[in-house]
């Protein structure tokens, strides 16, 4: 195991102990050289901190966005009733705060879920019951009103289809049709009757 005192992060921490401000400066331009190296700014906050350093507050806020960790930024955290203690509350004021102030401030509230669920079951308990009355009256098959003209459903493709199938008489009553809808294709229509014709004959 790597000793603190002999790697280069603590010795500056031991220098720090004599001059905090030279240090700092020192770590600043380390953290220009290497601006995501975690433990510089850990190690920047923490001299502010201890040394009680007017830059304290800033350091702390590029300590938290440097950091995957943010719990060691909290003072204390294995006291758990002191921070419990130092809890303080807010007004609207506009006051800046910490990361660990938020933190404090931050009470677990009821999921929106849970209440959304207490509405939907108390309307199903107070909503009123639809009720379906039985009539007498003979209920009307509203399929039978509807009637299609097969002038209008026919296709080419369904007298292709039709032709296909064997079933002349159909494809030829189709290709009719055909020659009435769309007089522009009437030749190729007639061509097509005709050779159904001869078809039928054969048959």
């Amino acid at each position: 195991m790597v000793s603190q005192h002999s790697t280069y992060l603590g010795k500056l921490q031991q220098k720090a102990e004599e001059n905090p401000k030279d240090t700092l400066r020192q770590i600043d331009t380390l953290v220009e050289q290497f601006p995501y190296f975690q433990a510089l700014h850990h190690l920047r906050w923490n001299i502010a901190r201890v040394h009680k350093l007017e830059r304290h507050t800033t350091l702390l806020k590029a300590c938290a966005l440097h950091t995957k960790n943010r719990l060691h930024l909290i003072p204390n955290p294995d006291e758990g009733q002191q921070i419990k203690a130092t809890k303080r509350t807010y007004s609207n004021s506009g006051e800046v705060k910490s990361f660990a102030d938020w933190l404090f401030q931050l009470e677990p509230k009821q999921s929106s879920s849970a209440t959304e669920e207490r509405l939907i079951d108390k309307f199903i308990a107070e909503a009123p019951k639809m009720s379906l009355e039985k009539t007498e009256e003979k209920q009307q098959d509203l399929t039978k009103k509807q009637s299609f003209d097969s002038h209008t459903l026919m296709t080419e493709t369904l007298a292709s289809v039709y032709l296909k199938q064997g079933k002349l008489k159909k494809a030829k009553k189709a290709y009719e049709i055909l020659a009435l809808k769309y007089p522009e294709k009437s030749s190729f229509f007639a061509n097509q009757i005709k050779e159904i014709k001869n078809a039928l004959k054969e048959s």
